[in-house]
């Protein structure tokens, strides 16, 4: 169980040594305490605010005044000139539900054990002769606690405003959410709403009725076996509607009775069947030692010594879990912290960040097998895609849709407060129409291409009307920043970030949406008079440059970097997540990627090591994965994370610091990489599956399965020595491949609906 488990030896003493469970909806993290326990509650459209139309009518007139400051070479002044007239708006912020208070005679036992069994999503607390379990039920939606042991005392809070009340082995929360809550204001009201989402935390003690005693708003259970449900329901209704659904109460009390009628038992054989249904198809074994049968903790403080293949196959399953716990079909998408926030103010708002950490969230999905919990995922382009077009016509007089930097619950998509260097950058629908066209590159579903097309091409449209002509004639962006990057100005010497032509990752993005428009459309054989237009562009798109010391140009000219080690890598997209560049495509600009990595160097934000762990796989480098999962896995106290750069919390959650789930996902995803690649296509137009590129020498043995391909392939296969042992691949549609392992290369024949099984290859 050691790569399918969290266990340790003491409660945790913070946040960031609890352990999560989640349903994509409902998220709870639980500390597992002796005579106090702490369950932190959140429900994942929790947050502040509701559905507002921002206007900003100077935005437009004031873009045309820094395109002159850029043209006359004036780029502080740009830069300042963004930040002071442009950036006005901010998104909402996620808010936590409250927490539940569990109060125990119990004392301390030696053989006290708390884990998180990843197989089943169960957690366990146990201490002495009493028991504690509990479950995020998706097919009933309710947490859920199975309770043995002497007894206990139950109650309620939040640090939101509420009331609370209850029945004779109930008792109730009644929330309400604030109008604003971001960059150290929280405003329950304004001039239009007293507060905003209302909501109800309900819990529902299941006993013996003569073991059950409620006094004011405390439950007391004097001791045997009882089940605690808990429901969670808001008056969200949508994105674009004001939330006063309040049918809320009622939902909650039909959410319990329905789970009371099965009980723990029941509720659990089906949170089992429906989490197995998605955690069991994929799954990655690496040999293990002695050192892997300590407790987590232990584990990860001996793996600066010793860093043992099985740790890397733990964090792999803990970030499917996490997708599995906080992002589900009909959910909000995972934000930056899944669905886990114990904060009114929590940092950045617990947002979605779309210059890169919404994306990471989702990097493996694919290939991990887990698409259907990247549907919400594809919900929220859509939506975005809706509330953007205002934005798009608004600030940029332009046809289409744009999304910048931050969104929220209500599909914020204006440029938000700050800087220049994050606030403005009306590029990040691109980069969530990726997802939407990989998912067919995945799939090969005609019909959720054809649903998407609209998506896509309105995100193609918007660029095609911001895009300009450099002094070459090429089409390039204008003003462009490279996300929360900088350079320094030749002339003044100052940190500054707004170039004039086209940053690299402009560029690369404009040159996949346009691609990916232009492919979707010859699949799904549409007109469109957009298509020529886009045709003549992709043509004539701003080269990408190399500069003076063979890296990749950031920036429209060989500017000094303001930060060689900044943990965005936002120039090297088309090596990765992107796969513009390859040894097959832009060779010169792959080597080029690879200098520009090298200078970043290797420690950075939880989050940015993820990066680059995928980055040097792309590299086939097996000495830098390892090197960046040694880095990623540096153990951080939750005590003193502000004074250190990265790493991991006694709970496996990855420190940004502070947590950023991303950094779970995008160690998922490089991990994947490392094992399988499929991004590549021969000059013949062949797609590449490579097997085993970038593992360290030590990872002498092991085996992955369920591992989905582009292409509608699913491949699982063992290998010994660096030789594949046993392969299997099931292919959905008939195909030639070109299978590259490390004993060499073959060209595969596949027909349709075929398993190929073959062994030391």
């Amino acid at each position: 169980m050691s790569q399918h488990a969290l266990f340790y030896r003491r409660p945790a003493r913070s946040w960031d040594e609890a352990l999560p469970v989640g349903n994509g909806r409902l998220g709870a993290m639980i500390f597992g305490g002796v005579g106090e326990e702490i369950i932190e509650l959140n429900e994942d459209t929790l947050w502040s605010g509701y559905p507002q139309k921002r206007e900003d009518e100077d935005f437009y007139q004031n873009l045309e005044r820094v395109k002159q400051l850029l043209a006359a070479e004036d780029r502080v002044g740009a830069d300042e000139f963004i930040g002071q007239n442009m950036l006005k708006f901010n998104s909402a912020g996620y808010l936590p539900a409250g927490k539940i208070k569990l109060t125990f005679a119990a004392s301390p036992s030696p053989d006290y054990r708390r884990e998180l069994d990843l197989t089943t999503a169960c957690q366990l607390t146990v201490n002495g002769g009493e028991e504690r379990e509990w479950i995020a039920s998706f097919p009933h939606q309710v947490l859920a606690m199975r309770y043995r042991g002497e007894g206990f005392t139950l109650e309620l809070d939040s640090a939101l405003e509420h009331d609370l009340g209850g029945g004779a082995n109930d008792l109730y929360l009644e929330g309400r959410c604030p109008v604003h809550a971001r960059y150290g204001e929280l405003r329950q009201t304004d001039g239009m709403r007293t507060c905003g989402i209302r909501y109800r935390v309900q819990v529902r003690l299941l006993a013996p009725a003569a073991a059950i005693c409620r006094a004011g708003n405390t439950l007391t259970f004097t001791g045997g076996e009882a089940t605690v449900l808990v429901a969670i329901r808001t008056s969200f209704i949508d994105w674009q509607t004001m939330p006063d659904d309040f049918s809320y109460p009622a939902r909650c009390e039909a959410d319990l009775d329905r789970a009371s009628e099965l009980g723990f038992a029941g509720l659990k054989q089906a949170h089992v069947v429906d989490y197995q249904s998605l955690y069991l198809r994929s799954g990655l074994e690496l040999t293990e030692t002695a050192a892997d049968l300590l407790p987590t903790d232990d584990r990860l403080q001996n793996c600066q010594k010793e860093f043992t293949p099985a740790l890397a196959a733990l964090l792999y399953h803990f970030g499917r879990y996490l997708l599995i716990a906080s992002s589900r079909s009909g959910t909000q998408p995972a934000n930056l912290q899944g669905i886990w926030n114990p904060l009114p103010l929590p940092p950045w708002g617990c947002n979605y960040t779309t210059n890169i950490n919404l994306e990471m969230n989702y990097w493996h999905a694919e290939a991990a097998n887990l698409t259907e919990c990247a549907e919400p995922l594809f919900a929220f382009a859509r939506e975005c895609a809706q509330a953007g077009a205002h934005t798009a016509r608004q600030l940029y007089h332009a046809d289409g849709w744009c999304l910048h930097h931050n969104s929220d619950l209500w599909r914020f998509t204006l440029p938000a407060s700050g800087q220049a260097r994050w606030g403005f950058w009306p590029v990040g629908g691109l980069w969530i129409c990726r997802h939407l066209f990989e998912h067919y590159q995945y799939s090969l579903n005609a019909d959720f291409l054809r649903q998407y097309f609209p998506v896509l091409r309105g995100a193609a449209a918007f660029l095609l009307d911001v895009l300009v002509q450099d002094d070459d004639g090429y089409y390039t962006t204008t003003p462009a920043t490279s996300p929360e990057n900088g350079y320094l100005d030749p002339a003044a010497g100052k940190a500054v970030c707004v170039c004039r032509y086209g940053s690299a990752m402009d560029l690369e993005l404009a040159r996949e949406i346009l691609e990916h428009t232009l492919k979707a459309a010859q699949i799904l054989k549409m007109d469109d008079p957009l298509l020529a237009r886009a045709e003549t562009v992709l043509g004539n798109l701003r080269p990408l440059a190399v500069g003076s010391l063979g890296q990749l140009l950031e920036y429209d000219e060989d500017y000094e970097e303001a930060e060689i080690t900044h943990r965005h890598l936002s120039h090297l997209y088309g090596v990765y997540p992107g796969e513009l560049f390859t040894p097959e495509r832009n060779r010169d600009l792959l080597r080029a990627s690879e200098v520009s990595l090298v200078r970043r160097q290797d420690h950075s934000t939880g989050w940015a090591m993820g990066w680059r762990l995928a980055l040097w796989a792309r590299f086939h480098n097996p000495v830098k994965t390892k090197v960046m999962l040694k880095e990623f896995l540096t153990p951080i106290d939750p005590a003193a994370a502000m004074s250190q750069n990265g790493g991991i919390y006694p709970n496996l959650f990855a420190a940004h610091p502070p947590f950023q789930i991303d950094a779970n996902f995008g160690a998922a995803a490089g991990i994947l990489e490392m094992l399988v690649q499929s991004h590549r296509q021969t000059a013949e137009g062949v797609m590449i599956l490579e097997l085993l590129p970038a593992i360290p020498d030590d990872w002498t043995s092991g085996s992955i399965k369920g591992v989905r391909c582009r292409n509608a392939l699913t491949v699982s296969f063992a290998w010994q020595d660096r030789q594949i042992t046993k392969f299997e691949m099931t292919s959905q549609i008939g195909q030639t491949i070109m299978l590259i392992t490390p004993g060499g290369a073959t060209l595969v024949d596949l027909a349709a609906d075929e398993t190929l099984i073959k062994r030391n290859i």
